[in-house]
């Protein structure tokens, strides 16, 4: 995380920053007995009584980078977790494309699910029923740094074409070829895009999306994984990615982590799909701070009973000290969705207003 990261959050991608305030409210963080109250549900819809007080299976929905076999183990605790706070069982429905999990959450197939923040705001437009409920905190146990990082990265070997003086810069991603994770990603999509227009002065982000344009050739690797591959495949140039879902894959070779210049490697050991490029090296040339992903709920798909249930056992210590939820980021062996960064990293309340600065990227409504 990064100091001075408080009242006032600045995405910084290139030269171009965007200056986002006024994104905090009232939140709770983790207590010892998992206390306190579901901030500002309304009601849920009955259809008939009680529908959504059911006993029936609960399903949560995961996003492509969070549905891959290595994370299953930590897919099942998050489960477990579930069944133990509201006493009903959960079916973890994964998926391959993101639009499918944005569907699933946004419609009530799925009555919760992990989102990227972009993803939730696109949810949450679909069916403002779509609520951020919780998110991993900051090492303090709070919001104020609560984030993770998009990204903009080279060929190690192709480096100083990207130099700047004494750093790198984004000036000459002009008419290369670029691999994007998908057009609903927060961190493989919306906060570069959003950076690099304002850097390039383009109208819109459409420009980015269609080779021959602002670039050659535009990839989606439907995963950050995935746009990762492509990177150090050589199919693309240059690609976004955040750092949550690859650095598992990674070794840092030079340079502090996440910082302009960090250079990585694939692990010689790498699973599937980056067994492929093992060995191969990029380098960051530009890096965003974005907000943690939000756990969620559909409201008219679950009981307002049942989400507090869940929201307080999550917030708890007892999720908090599960090290199959929160891993040792020591531990190479160890893979999970969250890090335990500090003793006090746990589940921390959040709402959707938390999400506005989102909203607000490239213009969005």
């Amino acid at each position: 995380m990064t100091d001075g990261f408080l009242s006032r959050r600045q995405f910084v991608v290139g030269g171009a920053t965007v200056a986002l305030a006024g994104m905090f409210g009232m939140m709770t963080g983790c207590t010892a007995d998992g206390s306190g109250s579901a901030a500002g549900a309304d009601e849920p819809k009955s259809d008939g009584g009680e529908a959504n007080a059911s006993t029936e299976p609960l399903t949560m929905v995961w996003l492509p980078d969070n549905s891959s076999a290595d994370l299953t183990a930590s897919r099942e605790a998050i489960g477990a977790a579930i069944t133990a706070a509201c006493g009903r069982e959960a079916d973890l429905l994964t998926t391959t494309d993101y639009n499918v999990a944005i569907e699933a959450i946004a419609s009530g197939k799925a009555q919760m699910a992990l989102l990227g923040p972009e993803g939730y705001v696109q949810a949450n437009k679909k069916n403002p029923k779509v609520q951020a409920a919780f998110t991993n905190s900051d090492e303090d146990g709070g919001l104020d740094g609560a984030c993770y990082y998009s990204r903009i990265c080279v060929l190690s070997e192709n480096a100083d074409q990207y130099k700047s003086g004494s750093t790198y810069s984004i000036e000459n991603i002009k008419g290369k070829s670029f691999s994007f994770v998908s057009a609903t990603s927060t961190s493989g999509f919306k906060v570069p895009s959003s950076g690099i227009v304002e850097e390039f002065g383009l109208d819109s982000s459409d420009e980015l999306l269609e080779g021959g344009k602002f670039f050659s050739e535009v990839l989606f690797g439907n995963s950050h994984v995935g746009s990762l591959v492509n990177l150090l495949s050589g199919d693309a140039e240059v690609a976004a990615f955040d750092d949550v879902d690859v650095d598992m894959y990674l070794d840092l070779v030079s340079g502090e982590a996440n910082s302009v210049g960090a250079t990585y490697k694939a692990k010689e050991t790498a699973e599937a799909p980056v067994d492929t490029v093992r060995g191969k090296e990029f380098t960051i040339i530009a890096i965003t701070p974005v907000l943690n992903s939000p756990i969620c709920f559909n409201e008219e798909a679950i009981s307002d009973d049942d989400r507090t249930k869940i929201i307080d056992y999550f917030c708890s210590s007892k999720v908090a000290d599960d090290p199959k939820i929160f891993v040792d980021p020591e531990d190479e062996n160890a893979k999970g969705l969250f890090e335990k960064d500090s003793e006090k990293t746990c589940f921390v309340k959040t709402d959707d207003a938390w999400y506005e600065p989102i909203r607000k990227l490239g213009g969005a409504a």
